[in-house]
């Protein structure tokens, strides 16, 4: 492989977005954000490209109604990918489906009259989504969104990123 054959096959890149909680999820936090890094390889051989992603979210507690009371929900996730383009490789503009498994470390915090509680817990999960990626001069830009369910016990964590990223 020449060199710039092997920087065309692997790419780092980041992102960032609004995170939407869903479900049961979405009746306890509010909307939120997440920042994240990616690395993704394709093989020559293959259509698929494959992604390695770390990513931190962050939601507010929804107001309960009960004075005083306020809190969060984190996760720290490292999930895998699959990328699966489609349409022409010379195209500007290029479609993707992309999904895959990972893990996510999921804490939630809460303060009420002085009194600060917090529980953490590693869960696995999945996600599946779309998006399209934009080809600019030197690198690209992509925008997307995926389902997300962690699973935690009694109902799912279920959330859409819907997310902005460069990569070069």
């Amino acid at each position: 492989l020449h060199v710039d054959q092997l920087a065309q096959a692997r790419k780092f890149g980041g992102d960032l977005g609004a995170s939407m909680p869903l479900g049961d999820f979405g009746d306890a936090a509010n909307a939120g954000y997440h920042i994240g890094g990616l690395f993704e390889y394709t093989p020559k051989s293959m259509p698929v490209s494959w992604r390695g992603e770390i990513a931190y979210n962050h939601n507010g507690l929804k107001d309960s109604g009960i004075d005083g009371l306020d809190g969060n929900f984190s996760m720290l996730n490292l999930v895998g990918n699959a990328v699966m383009p489609f349409g022409d490789k010379a195209a500007s503009i290029r479609p993707y489906a992309i999904g895959g498994l990972g893990i996510y470390r999921v804490k939630a915090s809460a303060e009420f009259d002085g009194v600060t509680a917090s529980q953490s817990d590693t869960k696995m999960g999945l996600n599946a989504g779309a998006g399209l990626t934009f080809h600019l001069s030197g690198f690209e830009s992509f925008v997307e969104t995926r389902f997300n369910s962690v699973f935690a016990d009694g109902s799912n964590m279920n959330f859409m990123p819907f997310t902005f990223g460069i990569k070069f």
